[in-house]
């Protein structure tokens, strides 16, 4: 999605987004991985510009940890297997 694409930080300076748009950010993987990304090749200098005022990489990697399993639970929940014949399996 190209719109998540700009209110995440990917294309545009997130500092300069207004509040709202960056709360609404937040709540995508999208944006703490930019963010996780602007904090390891950027340089110190530019981490006062994150929404918190600092890297947060504790809570960037939880963010992405709680996605991650989310994730995993989608998937194990929605995807249907198929037996050797082609039938659906149990």
């Amino acid at each position: 999605m190209p719109i998540l694409q700009f209110i995440s930080g990917v294309y545009l300076q997130f500092y300069l987004l207004p509040d709202w748009m960056q709360n609404a950010a937040s709540v995508f993987p999208l944006k703490w991985m930019a963010q996780g990304m602007r904090g390891v090749f950027l340089p110190d200098s530019f981490a006062n510009l994150e929404q918190s005022g600092s890297r947060d990489f504790p809570l960037i990697a939880l963010s992405l940890l709680i996605w991650l399993v989310v994730g995993l639970v989608l998937s194990r929940v929605t995807f249907v297997s198929l037996d050797p014949q082609g039938h659906l399996g149990a």
